[in-house]
């Protein structure tokens, strides 16, 4: 990694890392860390790419709703309320009536 600049960080959900990995290793093998990654992200992807843009693009047309949470949500892809207001930011206003919106996003989606 020496000599090696970083152009953009952008933050991306588990499933769409799967993907990318998947990709590159077709090319070629995957170094240490590349490798540890695919593996972590097979195991812990739990929607595939499709209904993973699904949920991600209906739920950032919520009110208040940011990437990074909405990301969050579809890497975790909440069970129920509580696990749901775990994941919710300090400072935010999501209200019980948002909360189960989500949960119902969420549960239309996952597999």
């Amino acid at each position: 990694m020496i000599g090696k600049k970083i152009n953009s960080v952008q933050e991306v959900p588990v499933f769409e890392v799967k993907e990318i990995l998947k990709e590159r290793s077709k090319d070629g093998d995957l170094n240490y860390e590349q490798n540890l990654t695919y593996e972590y992200s097979k195991k812990f992807s739990k929607l595939t790419k499709a209904n993973g843009d699904k949920m991600l693009s209906e739920l950032r047309v919520i009110e208040g709703m940011t990437d990074s949470f909405a990301i969050s949500i579809v890497n975790i892809v909440p069970a129920d309320l509580d696990i749901l207001n775990l994941l919710v930011p300090k400072g935010s206003s999501f209200n019980e009536e948002s909360l189960k919106k989500i949960l119902s996003i969420v549960n239309k989606h996952k597999k």
